[in-house]
Order: structure tokens, then C-alpha cells, then sequence
């Protein structure tokens, strides 16, 4: 999904999540997702292990996403 922000164009994706277990893992998948350049916004919950991301697909790509969450010690499937 596209959107447009401030003239520039973001895009949203969602990233299934795993290994979760409570709000402190929410947390730390969204500071490593938005320790990312070109990431405008990040959306966790622990509870649906889910994320929705809004990012500036000239800066990076849900791949980049997916390397950030797994190195956090989590799983991502796009």
C-alpha cells in the first residue's frame, strides 16, 4: 500500500512475527525497526505477533525488516 507523506512516498508492509511473549519483546522489535533509515512508523503486538511498518521504499525494503527483527533474537516472515 502506498502512501504519501510530506511529498515524499512511503509504503506500508506487514511482517508476521515469532517468538514474542510478552510487551517488552513488542518493544524491542520496534526500536530495531525504527533504528532503521527510511522507517517512518512501526506497529508491534506481542499478543498477534504481527507488525505493520510505513517506510520510505527508496531507504529500504521489507528484507531489511525482516534482517532487523531476526537480529533482535525474533523470527519475521514477509
Amino acid at each position: 500500500m502506498r502512501y504519501y507523506f510530506g511529498g515524499f512516498r512511503m509504503e506500508k508492509t506487514s511482517i508476521y512475527l515469532s517468538g514474542l511473549t510478552c510487551d517488552n519483546c513488542a518493544r524491542t522489535v520496534t526500536r530495531a525497526l525504527l533504528a532503521i533509515t527510511g522507517v517512518d512508523s512501526a506497529e508491534v503486538s506481542a499478543d498477534f505477533e504481527w507488525a505493520e511498518v510505513i517506510y520510505d521504499p527508496e531507504l529500504t525494503n521489507p528484507d531489511e525488516m525482516a534482517k532487523a527483527v531476526e537480529a533482535a533474537g525474533y523470527g519475521a516472515e514477509l
